[in-house]
């Protein structure tokens, strides 16, 4: 991390001390390819950004702003609409009833300049055939309402799901991103099994688990501001 991302840097600290290094899944093609997001997408300091994802980005047991998308819109000065619902996924309903598919809607809504958008293991158990087809069809959408925007998709995180058993759901999601000329985040499982990295729930990360995952957001993206 650079010196001048004083939250980048005290987040891999942080998960330095506990975990002895950062857990970073491998770097793909598409995930080392240099690309801009940083302020001057929309000519000004502030590029519009929404987050749509699950409990984990929504900060589940958590202060919002200490949810991963908040500690990184304060390290990249973006202002971030995060509609994360816990529960959801591209087909699993959230308590409101509603799939992915209304976030999007919340994103085109704004007319974001960068999505980022997450696999989710809400969507364990659903046919994987319908799942890869609702994250194609969400994603399309969002490139056909969004033509300029930058759309990030990143793997489902997770502190009890095997990699086993998300690889099919973060694979869809890749190649359906990958087709709109979209932007993948590789970001590993940077809290699974950590101490002190995962609430008592064994699912979600605790405040430096969050911090330990935007640090793995943060070294994935361009560093430009």
């Amino acid at each position: 991390m650079h010196s001048h991302r004083p939250l980048a840097t005290a987040a891999t600290a942080l998960t330095a001390l506990l975990l002895g290094a950062l857990a970073l899944g491998g770097c793909t093609s598409s995930a080392s390819t240099p690309f801009a997001v940083g302020p001057a997408i929309s000519g000004d300091d502030h590029p519009t950004v929404a987050v749509i994802g699950d409990s984990i980005e929504s900060g589940m047991g958590l202060d919002p702003d200490e949810a991963w998308p908040a500690l990184v819109a304060i390290d990249r000065r973006w202002g971030v609409q995060n509609y994360s619902v816990p529960g959801a996924g591209f087909l699993a309903p959230g308590p409101d009833g509603q799939s992915f598919d209304a976030q999007v809607d919340r994103a085109i809504a704004i007319k974001a300049d960068v999505v980022l958008i997450g696999a989710s293991d809400n969507d364990l158990g659903q046919d994987p055939s319908a799942v890869a087809s609702a994250m194609a069809k969400a994603v399309e959408r969002l490139r056909d309402a969004l033509p300029k925007a930058h759309i990030l998709g990143f793997n489902a995180l997770t502190g009890e799901a095997s990699d086993d058993d998300l690889a099919p759901l973060d694979h869809a999601l890749r190649t359906a991103v990958a087709a709109v000329g979209g932007h993948w985040l590789d970001l590993g499982q940077p809290y699974r099994g950590q101490a002190g990295l995962v609430q008592d729930d064994g699912e979600h990360p605790t405040p430096a688990g969050q911090q330990a995952i935007a640090a793995a957001v943060l070294e994935r993206l361009d560093t430009r501001v």
